[in-house]
């Protein structure tokens, strides 16, 4: 948990680092508060950074989850330990197979959602 919050906080903080000093200087000028640059300004700007961090963050966590499974945690790595310590290939990449789309799936879901969430103005 604690290994993905340095992509997503690493995002965040260069989404809000990337903002144009203009801007915020026309907001602050225009009587906003701390909070309402925040709310209004800051996150619609940086929102495409922060959720670009989090579908690299879920992505990762599932590869890594995998690997959980090495010290006993179970799930997908499973197939994948277990392949290997019965020499058995096809249980190997079945489950290679199904993390690899199962990463896809939740990139795919999350990318959707970014491309809902994100301001039309701020869309590449």
């Amino acid at each position: 948990f604690v290994y993905i919050l340095l992509p997503i906080l690493n995002n965040a903080v260069l989404g809000v680092q990337n903002i144009n000093a203009d801007v915020r200087k026309a907001a602050i000028s225009m009587g906003m508060t701390k909070f309402q640059l925040m709310k209004d300004v800051e996150m619609p700007l940086a929102l495409p950074l922060i959720l670009s961090g989090i579908r690299l963050s879920s992505v990762s966590v599932i590869s890594w989850a995998t690997l959980a499974s090495y010290v006993g945690a179970g799930g997908l790595g499973d197939f994948v330990f277990n392949g290997l310590n019965l020499y058995n290939p096809i249980m190997i990449v079945s489950a290679a197979v199904l993390v690899t789309a199962l990463a896809l799936i939740v990139d795919y879901v999350l990318r959707a959602v970014e491309k809902w969430s994100v301001p039309t103005g701020l869309k590449e």
